[in-house]
């Protein structure tokens, strides 16, 4: 479960894997550029800017997907894209034009800086991390729940962590909107929690619906917990097997000015012009349905 721990909350897991409800993963290739999608299919509900420079960035497939830059959706869906970016604290060097004090719990702050990393980078205990998240294709509200994941493969009760009392004005999501996760300004510290059951892990649901699924009376000032009944039935009902893309070239890319700001100023938004998230996940759903994500963090062995 995260909790909060000095100004940091501490979640557990090591591995990045990113998946969506359905038990279905694949990792980019570089070799085949039949599969890759310019990055401007995915952003291109984003606002446009004032002068246009497209981008060249592109996305590979996984190795078992099909040729998605053709794929259409089943009779009744269509697609709908979430990008995720996972961030990776390092020292700052002297080149870094974007840097944050953290304060070190064994003395005062210092300057770290955020990169990219691709879904399934290792994470080693006491690693800083944070998550971005950027609704693709659809205007709506976002709900993020973490559930403890244990080497038997069961999960543990799921847990709200956003929105909150404090940000439930914030989690209107649209394309050009990002919302990071803890927030704007904090991370997740990679640490296992101890317990009967051995914790390899925790997954993360990422939700985006058209319409709010949680008065906002009902949040807590902090995570609260959810029937695990209720979660596991927006999984039966929603959960949708998806293509995972990932942008080439685009770990150790660390955080833009833009990025940075837009996830500060919820008024700020990126443009066509501005980095595309490092993951993008397609889902062929109802267009009246939610789209809902699985992040897998896991422990390294």
């Amino acid at each position: 479960m995260l909790t909060k721990r000095a100004p940091e909350i501490i979640l557990a897991g090591v591995v990045l894997v990113l998946c969506l409800a359905a038990p279905y993963t694949a990792k980019a290739q570089d070799g085949d550029e039949s599969k890759a999608i310019k990055a401007e299919q995915f952003i291109k509900e984003r606002p446009a800017a004032p002068k246009r420079t497209p981008s060249t960035a592109k996305y590979k497939p996984g190795a078992k997907s099909p040729n998605e830059a053709n794929a259409t959706p089943p009779p009744g869906t269509t697609f709908m894209q979430v990008g995720v970016t996972f961030w990776r604290f390092r020292r700052s060097t002297a080149g870094d034009k974007t840097k944050e004090l953290v304060e070190e719990e064994d003395g005062g702050p210092s300057e770290w800086t955020l990169e990219r990393i691709e879904e399934g980078t290792p994470l080693l205990p006491g690693q800083r991390v944070r998550l971005s998240i950027e609704s693709l294709s659809r205007a709506g509200y976002l709900y993020v729940i973490d559930r403890e994941q244990y080497a038997d493969g069961s999960l543990g009760d799921p847990v709200l962590i956003f929105p909150t009392q404090k940000t439930r004005d914030a989690n209107q999501v649209k394309a050009g909107r990002l919302i990071y996760i803890p927030s704007a300004t904090g991370k997740f510290r990679i640490k296992p929690s101890e317990g009967p059951k051995v914790h390899v892990g925790e997954v993360v649901t990422i939700l985006v619906s058209a319409q709010p699924l949680i008065a906002p009376e009902q949040l807590g000032a902090k995570a609260i917990k959810l029937p695990r009944e209720q979660v596991e039935s927006w999984e039966k009902q929603w959960g949708a097997k998806a293509t995972r893309f990932e942008m080439a070239g685009g770990a150790g890319q660390t955080m833009t000015e833009k990025e940075q700001a837009a996830g500060a100023n919820s008024s700020q938004e990126l443009t066509q012009n501005d980095p595309a998230p490092q993951t993008v996940y397609r889902l062929a759903v109802k267009p009246s349905d939610p789209l809902i994500v699985n992040v897998r963090l896991m422990f390294r062995k």
